[in-house]
Formats: structure tokens, sequence, C-alpha cells
């Protein structure tokens, strides 16, 4: 598939523009047009189409800068404190006209949203909008940044603001997501201190985000959040990834989330997987699998009547993989 990557936009939580945006379409692009489609559904609708209906897309990617100016970004271990948190937030959409369910998708520590282009761009190609937010003192362009993990406490909030930043965007003409997404369709995801930053925002008492419909923790942890606690209470279907190898956060916390949590909840152990490689753009014998797995839990589990059931199916049977990963679910 042609990828093309449009101009970065700029924009502020107080809605107002804060550098040039460019129309979609607007940019040199390499990408092949996408299948033809119903006009543009105002945002909220449910009605176009569905994910994976128009499937295989072509995609394109952008740079948008949100900035949050409500809430300020502590000093890190090198870098200075800032009155406000600025989110470059690379966008992945499907190159059709039609409105997308929104997946938000949180890095690691000392990651960003560039280690995961595969993963990110294979879940655009079945039909989702993508926003993955570089955090203020996490991502590795910090610096300092492998010591400034306590910036995870506002990282849920990070994601909510997003959220809010993609579907005031979805009703600006001048934006690339103008009526792109889906107002009752979004997921949340993540790896590493990722990982805990879903945890956060879909279920802790701190910043639970009832918008959010389905969640993905890839070598994640339970880690305090806002001074709130997580309760893992089913209300949205959780996928759990996690290596039996990783020496970065200890397999067994993800065993435990598992056996606490209630249904509806899916468990898959890499077998020898580590922590970030199996997830990142780095070559790994994980990531046919990783792919097919994540790929269909979010087509099983987000869209109209809470998804397609046979993409759900589909997800059990790849998780299944021996001598490479198993499967447990509630």
């Amino acid at each position: 598939m042609a990828v093309a990557a449009f101009g970065a936009v700029a924009c502020a939580s107080t809605a107002t523009t804060t550098g040039a945006v460019a129309p979609p379409g607007t940019s040199s692009s390499s990408a092949a047009p996408g299948p033809s489609a119903a006009p543009p559904a105002p945002v909220g609708s449910t009605a176009p189409t569905q994910p994976g209906s128009g499937a295989p897309y072509e995609t394109a990617h952008t740079t948008i800068t949100l900035v949050d100016t409500t809430r300020a970004t502590e000093a890190g271990a090198q870098s200075p404190a800032h009155p406000e948190r600025t989110l470059e937030t690379t966008v992945w959409t499907p190159t059709d006209s039609a409105p997308h369910p929104l997946i938000v998708f949180s890095h690691g520590l000392s990651g960003h949203p560039d280690k995961f282009a595969k993963l990110l761009a294979a879940w655009t190609r079945v039909g989702f909008v993508v926003a993955a937010p570089a955090f203020p003192l996490t991502n590795d362009r910090v610096p300092g940044n492998p010591q400034n993990w306590t910036g995870l406490a506002q990282q849920p909030n990070d994601v909510r603001f997003v959220i809010d930043e993609m579907l005031r965007l979805g009703d600006d003409p001048a934006s690339p997501v103008y009526h792109r997404i889906i107002k009752d369709q979004i997921g949340a995801g993540g790896l590493s201190l990722g990982g805990a930053t879903t945890y956060g925002v879909v279920f802790n008492d701190c910043c639970r985000d009832p918008r959010i419909k389905s969640a993905e923790v890839l070598s994640g942890a339970q880690l305090p959040v806002g001074g709130g606690e997580n309760h893992i209470d089913g209300h949205v279907p959780l996928l759990i990834m996690h290596g039996d190898k990783d020496a970065s956060l200890p397999y067994s916390y993800e065993v435990k989330t598992f056996a606490d949590s209630p249904a509806p909840v899916w468990f898959v152990t890499l077998a020898g997987g580590t922590h970030a490689p199996p997830f990142e753009d780095d070559p790994s014998p994980w990531d046919d699998l990783d792919e097919k797995v994540t790929t269909d839990f979010w087509l099983g589990t987000l869209g109209a009547g809470g998804g397609d059931p046979a993409a759900l199916a589909r997800m059990e049977a790849e998780a299944v993989v021996p001598g490479l990963s198993s499967l447990q679910k509630k």
C-alpha cells in the first residue's frame, strides 16, 4: 500500500488555529485514490461505513500540534516546565472521504509514534482513523526522557484531550479529519507506559473517559496515575498482550490483571516475547501475529452493534500459534 504524508497542521485547545491548516488533498501525495464512498456524514453518524467495509484502504498520515492551555507540563529531568501541554500528534487516515471509528494510541517511556508506523498503518488500512500523541515528557525526543516516568500521571488526561480535539477538528472544514470520525466509536490502546496510560483513561477514577468503547494494552501494567484507582469492571472489552520474557514490566503483572478482571477480556501470551520489539517497527517473530490480532480485535469490538463477531472469532484463532503465542479469555 502506498503511504502519503501530508504537511503538518497546528491547533490549540481553545479551538483557535495556531498555524496554517491544509485542507485534505491539497498536499502532494503519492497515494492512489481510495475506493469510492458515500458523501461525508456529520461527525457522530454511524450510518455510512463500518470498519473493513472498503478495506484495504490506501492510507495517509499527517502531524498536528495540539496545545492544551488549561494544564501545565512539569519540569523533566533535563527539561524546563511549561505553562501548557503540547502534543505533537500523528494522525493516520484512510484516503476515502467517509467517517471512520477513532483509535488513540499511546507510546511508552522513551517511545514515539514513529516507532509504530507499521502497526498503526495496518489499523488504518482496514478503516480506522488513528491519533498517536507524543507525550510532553516521555517521548524519546525530550532530553532526559528515560527519567521522566512520573509524566505518566498526566497522560490519561492527555488522551482525553486528544479525543476532544479530534472530535472538534472533525467539525472544522479546514482540518484533514473534517467529517472523518464517528463520534461514538472510539478505542484506546498503548504500549508499556502507554498501556498504563490506557488503563488510566479507560478504568481509573481520576480520568475515566466514557467515550472509549474498547481497549488494548500491549506490554503494559497497571501503574498509579492521577491519584485515583483502576477499576477494571468489564464495561468495555479489553485485549491484553504481553511477552513472558519481558524484563521491563514483568509478565506476572498482567497475569494478575487478567485473573482479577471480569469478562470481556482476552489475554495473549507471546512465548519468549520481550518488551517493545514485538510491537514496534523492529522485525520480530510476532509481527504478523500482533498485526492480525490487534486489528481483528478492533474490528470485532468497534462499530455499530458492538463490532463484528466474525472478526473476534478470527482474532481468537490467530492468537494461538504453537511455540509463539497462546490465548486465555473470559
